[in-house]
């Protein structure tokens, strides 16, 4: 009997040292991925700086003015910045 309790006891506890291994491993996998992700995506901005075009932003701004008589006037200015290397 005494051995049945000792061998439960030793399961459990390599239950439990296995699933902590496991997760440290894939904490630890998970981080090895990311670290590469960000290695990889340094090296191709230093490598290819010129892979998108230079592109334009267009900026909206609507003015509202409310007269002496009530009545309310609007302005619309647009505002456009090219970005390209030169």
């Amino acid at each position: 009997m005494g051995i049945g309790i000792t061998t439960v006891i030793i399961i459990i506890l390599a239950f439990f040292i296995l699933k902590s291994i496991i997760s440290f491993s894939l904490k630890l996998i998970g981080l090895a991925i990311l670290i590469l992700l960000a290695v990889f995506t340094i090296w191709i901005c230093s490598e290819k700086p010129d892979m998108h075009k230079p592109f334009s932003m267009d900026t909206i701004e609507y003015l509202f003015k409310i007269n002496k008589d009530g009545s309310m006037t609007t302005t619309k200015q647009v505002t456009r910045t090219v970005l390209k290397e030169q």
